[in-house]
C-alpha cells in the first residue's frame, strides 16, 4: 500500500546554497590551523601552576587529533603531525604514545549556544562495541560482549544543535527519561529558557511531565491509545492524555508538530553514523564510551564551525 504522503507536493524552505556551503566549510575545520599562532600563549596558560612535567603540546592540537582519530589511528596521526611541521607553521609534532594518552584523557564538553530560548528533543540509539573480524573479537574477548553501546542525546530540533550526550553499555546506562530530566535540569540551571520538549512513547513518565509542568515547558510526548486519564500523581499528564484522546493521534501530531523531533535527534544520529561510522575501535568499555562521546562532540564542533562562518 502506498503511504498517504507519497507523491504529495512539498515546499522546502531550505536555502540549498547555504546548506551546501556549510557542508563544504565543515571540511575546512579539519585543516584550520589558526590556533597555531597562539601555540606558546596557550601552553603558558596550560602550564601556569601545573605540578609535574609541563605540557609540550597545546590542547588545540590534541582536540584536532581527537577529531581526526575517528578516521586515522594514533601512529597515522603522528605521521600527519610530521607533515604539518614540514608544510605549515606547526612548531613540532607529538608521537603516537603522547597522542594516545592525551586524546584518551580529553574530556570534551559540548559547546552550548548562547543563553536564551531553546527547544529540546531527546532520543536514544545504539553503537556497536566491536570493529573487526574473528581474530580481534577473540583476542580481546569481545565475542562475549554482544550488547550495544546506548547513546542518548538531547538537541534543539530547530537549530539542530546538540545540547547533551550520554553514553553507556546497554542495560547499564540510565533510562532515556532519566537522561532527559538530567539534561533539562542542566539547561535550566545554565540559564536557558526551555520552550518545548519532544519525545517518543518511552518518555511517557509522570516525573518528566511534572518537571515540564514545574518549569512551564510545552510537551509533545506520544501517549498510548489506551492511556489512563487519571491524575495519579501527575495532573499535567492527565491533561495531556485528555487532549490526546480528544484529538486523536493524527490531529494531535499535527497540532503538536510531533514530527519535528526527528530533525533534532534522528538527523544527528544519522549524520554522526554516516560521517564516523557506528563501530568502535577501543578495546575497553570505558574507551568505547569515550570514543563515541568524542564523535558527537566532533560533529557538533564541525557543525558549529561552519554555522559561524556561513550565514543563512
Amino acid at each position: 500500500m502506498k503511504k498517504k504522503n507519497w507523491n504529495r507536493n512539498r515546499t522546502y524552505l531550505r536555502d540549498w546554497k547555504v546548506v551546501n556551503e556549510r557542508l563544504v566549510v565543515r571540511g575546512e575545520f579539519l585543516l584550520d590551523l589558526d590556533w597555531v599562532e597562539n601555540w606558546d600563549k596557550e601552553l603558558e596558560e596550560m602550564n601556569a601552576g601545573k605540578v609535574g612535567r609541563p605540557y609540550d603540546f597545546p590542547e588545540s592540537l590534541i582536540k584536532l587529533q581527537a577529531v581526526l582519530s575517528q578516521w586515522i589511528n594514533y601512529r597515522g596521526l603522528e605521521g600527519v603531525a610530521r607533515k604539518l611541521v614540514v608544510y605549515t607553521k606547526l612548531p613540532k609534532y607529538d608521537d603516537y604514545s603522547t597522542i594516545n594518552r592525551r586524546v584518551n584523557k580529553l574530556s570534551p564538553e559540548i559547546e552550548l549556544p548562547k543563553v536564551g530560548k531553546v527547544n529540546v528533543a531527546c532520543d536514544g540509539s545504539g553503537m556497536k562495541m566491536s570493529n573487526g573480524g574473528e581474530y580481534r573479537t577473540t583476542k580481546y574477548n569481545i565475542s562475549q560482549q554482544k550488547r550495544f553501546l546506548k547513546v542518548i542525546i538531547t538537541a534543539d530540533p530547530f537549530s539542530k544543535d546538540l545540547l547533551g550526550c550520554e553514553v553507556g553499555v546497554e542495560g547499564d546506562v540510565a533510562s532515556e527519561p532519566e537522561v532527559a530530566m538530567s539534561h533539562l535540569k542542566m539547561l535550566i540551571k545554565a540559564g536557558f529558557d526551555v520552550e518545548k520538549f519532544w519525545g517518543d512513547g518511552s518518555f511517557d513518565v509522570k516525573k518528566l511531565f511534572n518537571l515540564l509542568q514545574r518549569y512551564s515547558i510545552l510537551a509533545a510526548i506520544k501517549l498510548p491509545k489506551n492511556a489512563c486519564g487519571k491524575a495519579d500523581g501527575s495532573m499535567r499528564r492527565a491533561r495531556e492524555v485528555e487532549e490526546f484522546v480528544e484529538l486523536g493521534y493524527e490531529e494531535w501530531a499535527s497540532k503538536k508538530r510531533y514530527g519535528r523531533r526527528w530533525t533534532g535527534t534522528e538527523g544527528i544520529f544519522s549524520a554522526v553514523k554516516t560521517i564516523f561510522g557506528e563501530k568502535t575501535r577501543a578495546k575497553t568499555v570505558v574507551g568505547m564510551c569515550r570514543e563515541v562521546e568524542r564523535r558527537f562532540w566532533a560533529y557538533q564542533g564541525m557543525k558549529g564551525y561552519a554555522d559561524s562562518r556561513v550565514s543563512a
